[in-house]
């Protein structure tokens, strides 16, 4: 247990620094863009790569934790699984290309913008066949190689970027940098992986049938996730214009950079999960409580105090023009506590083989953020876009849950950690070991 709180707290920190520095470099990207641009110009960005980031995730397909998985289980056939995988997303890259750009072209082949910035920017699906080097080296417990295959990259896409935004470089130029970071973390992901990994002969492939049968039902609950995170701004754009979609994007920067936390936390602990969950399903499921735990502590504190200071924070991070963006961070940011929670769901829901009702629940939880947009925005704009977001990650992160049996423990876990009764049990139980004896003299027979 101690061996492993070690690589747990190891991994953790290369995670979360490689979060941090993504994140953050993203979140200095976009607030010079939006500030360089104005709303309209950088909602017409946003709107153009929210279709990017939506085929992004058909791209990996849910493959990510399955061929960790399988990298932790099966170590005698890393490199038929490397291959298979490579194969199989490179697929999936140039069919998931060649299908964005025809959905993009039929639904207004006159926006000729939004055209050019898919074209540019969705090259980069090509290049995420690479990233199964970063699933082998995080199934190996080496998350330092994936920080620096993807850390500095990132930081050199940075630069590239803000240089480009002094010069004052056209809007079309940040969608072909999209493709040139892409690139360069492929390229560093296959440098590091040939300078620290064996080479032996090619032995027989694996069949990517069983891959694509596994990922399916990941693929199904990561796009429904990404559809919260962007349909939005997709009705926004269509419906209340490239300027409320610009505003609202700055405000949901915001609440997703929070997300910062659980997401580099659990591709680290996940390796990890696969291994408690050999020790026992109470162990397994007490473990998974105090995780729920920590989800509702620091999302509520995070939502607490952005609710507080949002009007402080637009300002600060966009300017006066968008000062409107306040109310909508107001709200959009109790999401965070539902993210939290989903995220920390994710692992059990693949190590407990959970996953087509887990896509089931996601997709649900899609298909309602999209009715509340279109019943929410035409009154209240882009703060409706906000409220149904909040509203339907409540109910497909905890509500949904209690539907099925299968899911249900994990309801009255969540409920559980939601009224804090980890946290008293926990307080509790060392004052009943401190108690004292019973020293009362037995009564005279």
């Amino acid at each position: 247990m101690r061996k492993d709180g070690e690589t747990l707290l190891s991994n953790s920190f290369w995670s979360l620094l490689n979060q941090i520095t993504r994140i953050g470099s993203l979140a200095i990207v976009l607030i010079a863009l939006s500030r360089h641009f104005g709303p309209e110009r950088f909602g017409a960005l946003a709107f153009g790569l929210a279709f990017v980031r939506i085929f992004a995730v058909i791209t990996a397909f849910g493959l990510e934790r399955i061929l960790v998985r399988h990298f932790v289980e099966s170590t005698n056939k890393t490199n038929e699984i490397l291959r298979s995988a490579f194969r199989l997303k490179l697929s999936l890259g140039v069919l998931s290309y060649t299908s964005l750009l025809a959905i993009v072209v039929a639904l207004d082949p006159h926006d000729r913008l939004t055209i050019t910035i898919v074209a540019l920017a969705g090259v980069g699906l090509l290049f995420q066949a690479f990233d199964v080097f970063d699933y082998l080296f995080q199934a190996g417990n080496r998350f330092r190689l994936t920080f620096l295959g993807r850390t500095l990259p990132v930081l050199l896409s940075t630069g590239l970027k803000l240089g480009a935004i002094f010069l004052g470089a056209p809007l079309l130029v940040f969608a072909g940098l999209e493709t040139v970071e892409a690139a360069s973390i492929a390229a560093a992901l296959f440098l590091i992986h040939r300078a620290t990994h064996d080479h032996p002969q090619p032995t027989e492939r694996i069949g990517n049938r069983g891959l694509l049968r596994e990922g399916f039902p990941l693929l199904v609950g990561a796009l429904a996730v990404m559809l919260y995170m962007r349909t939005d701004i997709l009705l926004l754009g269509k419906f209340a214009g490239y300027q409320a979609a610009g505003i609202y994007s700055a405000a949901a920067q915001v609440t997703e950079a929070c997300a910062l936390f659980p997401m580099a936390f659990m591709p680290a602990l996940f390796p990890l999960l696969v291994r408690w969950r050999k020790q026992g399903p109470l162990f397994y499921r007490q473990q998974f409580e105090k995780l729920f735990l920590g989800a509702v502590l620091t999302g509520f504190a995070i939502a607490l105090c952005l609710t507080i200071t949002a009007p402080l924070v637009i300002r600060w991070l966009y300017g006066a023009a968008y000062a409107s963006a306040a109310g909508i961070l107001a709200i959009h940011a109790w999401s965070a506590l539902f993210i939290y929670l989903s995220i920390m769901q994710s692992g059990y829901d693949i190590t407990e083989g959970l996953t087509w009702i887990a896509a089931w629940r996601t997709g649900a939880g899609a298909a309602l953020n999209i009715l509340l947009n279109l019943t929410f925005i035409p009154c209240h704009g882009a703060a409706g876009s906000a409220l149904a977001t909040v509203i339907s990650q409540f109910c497909s992160s905890f509500l949904f849950n209690f539907v099925t049996s299968s899911t249900r423990p994990i309801f009255w876990m969540q409920l559980r950690a939601g009224l804090l009764l980890p946290l008293v049990r926990a307080m509790i139980k060392p004052q009943m070991r401190e108690a004292p004896p019973d020293n009362r003299r037995p009564l005279p027979v």
